[in-house]
């Protein structure tokens, strides 16, 4: 496909293809391995519209001062090669060596592709996303479909956000929106859990609770924070339905209704502020939307808990919180069956984290090499019953010595009378 920069007509040549979606393609491009090329498969004016007013207003990137890309904005329309100059597309930064945050923050997924990935680089994983956030929201722009998909970290924990053309675009020339008409459910907050996203108008508050998700998933393991046993009776509810209902089991006065999964994390492990965080989000923030906690306040809270950490002298990949008495990872490592959340470098190094560890030794295994206990009592019944029989024989032989004794005692006995007379 032939088509030309709108700054200055060049032509651009597209080249391997990179993915591909439900509404267009990218490609790398030919000659320019710093770019790609977003092209749109049914391509229209409010596309069009709406990059307009992106390229007139682009964010600033808090990490441009180290020359990366922590947000994957548009630089340039891609244009027909005709007069009619209609927007195919559009050039943006070709993010590298990246991986979908889920890949980190799930642990069976971060032990195989990403195992020296340690808690506290997931803890800088959350701040440069809220840096990413912060620096949208502070132009204007709302995120929507914030999600696990649209998040690529580093090794280094550095974050990049892609698909931005996603977002929800205020368009000042025009005097309009250009809305966010898709989401997830899992990542939308309650008021808009009914509701049709082509047809609401996004704000900042809708942003931060899918943001206060995904920290919650970074800090927890992969739990979502609606994730619980329900103590009630009947069918449990969805996690749409917990969301919209506020079910949050960590909050105090719904323990008798939800608990935390069992195979979640102590929430005590995080630090008390950002506790405190997570409940102004999901619980006052549940009939309040402006009580969430912004993008500075998480950033603040995530650099005060990173900066409390110490390593475990047992293992330098557990890292904790200094106020906490044991490693918890250590715990978490036991509970687990000996699966390691974070493995040494030395198992990394020789590949035992890829390993099942092996299971215990089975104290007591019922049915299997045990014999049957009937047949067992059946057994013990018979060799009572045949020492009784033995005791038995030795008593009868017993008696009649006694009596033959006493026969010949008395016969005497007369005898000596019969003489005597």
């Amino acid at each position: 496909m032939q088509l030309q920069r709108s700054s200055d007509g060049e032509p651009v040549r597209l080249s391997a293809s990179l993915g591909i979606g439900g509404e267009a393609r990218i490609f790398a491009i030919e000659g320019a391995p710093h770019l790609a090329a977003k092209i749109y498969h049914r391509p229209g004016p409010d596309h069009q519209a709406k990059l307009e007013a992106m390229l007139a207003n682009p964010p600033i990137d808090p990490m441009a001062s180290l020359n990366l890309v922590s947000i994957a904005w548009p630089v340039e329309l891609l244009v027909a090669p005709d007069d009619s100059k209609r927007a195919m597309g559009f050039l943006m930064p070709r993010v590298r060596e990246m991986s979908p945050v889920i890949d980190f923050y799930h642990p069976k997924t971060r032990r195989q592709k990403h195992p020296l990935f340690s808690y506290r680089y997931l803890l800088r994983t959350a701040q440069n996303l809220a840096a990413c956030v912060n620096a949208l929201h502070t132009r204007g722009y709302v995120i929507g479909d914030l999600n696990e998909s649209n998040i690529l970290v580093a090794e280094t924990a550095l974050v990049s956000l892609v698909d931005t053309d996603s977002f929800q675009v205020p368009d000042p020339k025009l005097g309009q929106v250009h809305r966010c008409c898709v989401g997830k459910p899992e990542f939308t907050p309650p008021e808009l859990q009914s509701m049709e996203f082509a047809s609401a108008d996004r704000l900042p508050a809708h942003d931060l609770f899918g943001l206060a998700v995904l920290f919650f998933q970074l800090l927890m393991e992969g739990v979502h924070p609606f994730a619980g046993l329900h103590k009630v009776t009947g069918e449990p509810p969805s996690l749409e339905k917990r969301i919209a209902d506020g079910h949050f089991p960590y909050a105090s006065d719904l323990q008798s209704e939800v608990a935390p999964m069992p195979t979640a994390p102590r929430f005590d492990l995080l630090d008390s502020d950002i506790r405190a965080l997570f409940l102004r989000c999901f619980v006052e923030g549940h009939a309040h939307p402006n009580q969430r906690p912004d993008a500075q306040s998480w950033q603040h809270a995530l650099s005060q808990a990173e900066a409390s950490l110490v390593n475990c002298p047992a293992n330098d990949q557990h890292c904790y919180a200094n106020r906490l008495r044991f490693c918890p990872w250590c715990q978490r490592r036991s509970l687990l069956g000996g699966v390691d959340p974070f493995p040494t470098r030395e198992a990394v190094r020789l590949r035992l984290h890829l390993q099942k560890p092996p299971r215990p030794p089975r104290l007591v295994s019922p049915g299997r090499n045990r014999r049957n206990p009937c047949d067992e009592a059946i057994e013990i019944a018979a060799a009572r019953a045949k020492s009784m029989r033995r005791e038995g024989h030795l008593l009868l032989g017993a008696l009649c010595t006694v009596a033959v004794l006493l026969a010949v005692y008395w016969i005497w006995v007369v005898g000596l009378i019969i003489l005597n007379h």
